[in-house]
């Protein structure tokens, strides 16, 4: 992998401080002023984040953003694995069937997986979960450079799309202004 592919995989992201306390989070906020107060700077693997997404050069954030709510909603409705047990959960009544969090959160993320692909259509549904859920390659050795032009294209035309069906544009905007020091 050579150096400049592997800065488009890994990037760099200020993110709200998972180890901060609701307290020293007010209390920073009574020192300090501006949208970064609370937030660190980590590294990831846009790979996890995004699928074969992370390997194309010229994505925007708002395809990006859109990519990872797609992919996000794909992986908690548990679709094609294996259905995650809680195996610490305790059995109290195992008489009935039972409505816990675990099946409220996955039909809730089926629910909006259902009414991406439905808003998309099956073929660039299938296309975007080809790319983004199962990191496959957007296009393959046969293609000439025209062809794979237009399916990265047709990618992106779709990515902004399913930016809009989930509002995205109004919260990228917002995001990319609370990044900026």
């Amino acid at each position: 992998m050579s150096q400049q592919s592997a800065k488009r995989i890994i990037a760099a992201r200020l993110i709200q401080d998972p180890s901060m306390s609701d307290a020293e989070y007010y209390h920073q906020r009574q020192i300090k002023s501006g949208p970064n107060v609370g937030k660190v700077m980590v590294q990831f693997n846009l790979v996890e984040y995004i699928g074969g997404l992370a390997r194309l050069e010229g994505v925007s954030e708002l395809q990006i953003m859109a990519a990872a709510k797609y992919r996000n909603a794909y992986e908690r409705a548990q679709i094609g694995g294996a259905r995650a047990v809680d195996y610490e959960a305790v059995k109290v009544d195992t008489s009935g069937p039972r409505e816990d969090v675990l099946t409220l959160s996955v039909a809730d993320a089926l629910e909006t997986y259902r009414r991406a692909a439905q808003f998309l259509g099956l073929t660039r549904s299938s296309h975007i979960e080809r790319v983004v859920c199962h990191d496959q390659p957007l296009t393959s050795r046969t293609m000439g450079a025209r062809e794979r032009s237009r399916a990265k294209e047709e990618l992106l035309a779709t990515l902004e799309d399913l930016a809009g069906h989930f509002k995205l544009k109004m919260v990228a905007k917002n995001t990319q202004q609370a990044v900026r020091p």
